[in-house]
């Protein structure tokens, strides 16, 4: 099959060619030529849109100024390069040159979005966790043989915070509370353990040195003195 020369597709796209009988035969069987001809016609409607555009009336000086004033700019606007009007080739499209030239057209979007976006301010990162201690709690008499558990103790930022997880014991009948121990005839309360698990803050007042015991302990609800202990673990 002979194919529609591909300049006389060229000026029926942009109307300086009408369709003869057998142009349109052709067209109506050859899938190919129907195809390019859609894709010419498409590159001269954008070329008259551009050619429409290039005319438009310039902005005054005073809009200028108005923009200037809202954004924080110098006033003088910027240089708008002419728009290119896309002219149809000598060599024959076809589908794949066309789907490349698309490709190419998104990655100058693309590239534009990421220019913006790397101008932009960034979030600062989050600050890393550091363990400053940890100890395996251990089960003291009064918990279940399975009861068994971890603390951490972790800086982030400037913070300072027991990360404790406790697993093997039932749901208490008042509350588990946590303890820091030290060791002799003193505790401090830090918080309650719920779900079996607990993130609480570490006051900048304690010296871990001083209180290197972590306590888990059963407590009745209103109980202000340290309860039963359950769990046990020297922080390392």
């Amino acid at each position: 099959m002979r194919h529609v020369d591909l300049e006389r597709l060229t000026l029926i796209a942009i109307g300086d060619l009408t369709e003869t009988f057998e142009d349109t035969d052709h067209l109506r069987e050859c899938a190919a030529c129907a195809q390019e001809l859609r894709a010419l016609r498409d590159v001269a409607a954008l070329g008259r849109e551009t050619r429409h555009e290039r005319h438009l009336q310039s902005p005054s000086e005073s809009v200028w100024e108005r923009i200037a004033a809202e954004t924080g700019q110098d006033g003088e606007p910027a240089a708008t390069p002419p728009p290119v009007v896309p002219s149809p080739t000598r060599r024959r499209p076809g589908p794949r040159l066309l789907a490349v030239a698309a490709a190419a057209a998104v990655l100058g979007a693309g590239g534009a979005v990421a220019v913006n976006l790397a101008a932009m301010p960034r979030p600062l990162p989050e600050p890393a966790e550091q363990v400053i201690a940890r100890a395996d709690l251990d089960r003291l008499p009064s918990a279940p043989q399975s009861a068994d558990g971890e603390a951490r103790v972790v800086r982030t930022g400037d913070r300072v915070v027991l990360r404790l997880r406790m697993d093997g014991m039932p749901a208490p009948e008042g509350l588990y509370q946590i303890w820091l121990y030290d060791g002799a005839d003193t505790m401090i309360p830090l918080g309650v353990l719920t779900g079996g698990q607990a993130d609480v803050a570490v006051p900048d007042s304690i010296d871990l040195a001083d209180y290197p015991i972590v306590d888990v302990s059963a407590q009745r609800l209103g109980q202000q003195e340290h309860g039963v202990s359950m769990l046990q673990g020297n922080l390392t």
